[in-house]
């Protein structure tokens, strides 16, 4: 079993803090799937020409938590 290094957790909000492939920082999206160095982030709120587009493996450092499962909603966004 792989040791993780970092916070993430799965069902977590996360934003892009660098351009990753075609999405620019701050693209938000949740996460998925939680692997050592990295997580399986489902991309939200973008257009995709496939139905896949939208998973995309990101390296952790390059994700920040913006929402938690079990924290309070956020106020940016609506119910």
């Amino acid at each position: 079993m792989a040791t993780v290094k970092h916070n993430i957790a799965e069902q977590d909000v996360v934003a892009l803090r660098a351009q990753i492939g075609d999405w620019p920082p701050g693209t938000e999206g949740t996460a998925v799937s939680i692997y050592e160095d990295a997580a399986l982030i489902e991309l939200t709120g973008m257009p995709m020409e496939e139905p896949l587009d939208n998973l995309i493996v990101v390296p952790a450092d390059k994700l920040e938590v913006v929402w938690r499962l079990g924290s309070p909603p956020r106020k940016d966004v609506e119910a």
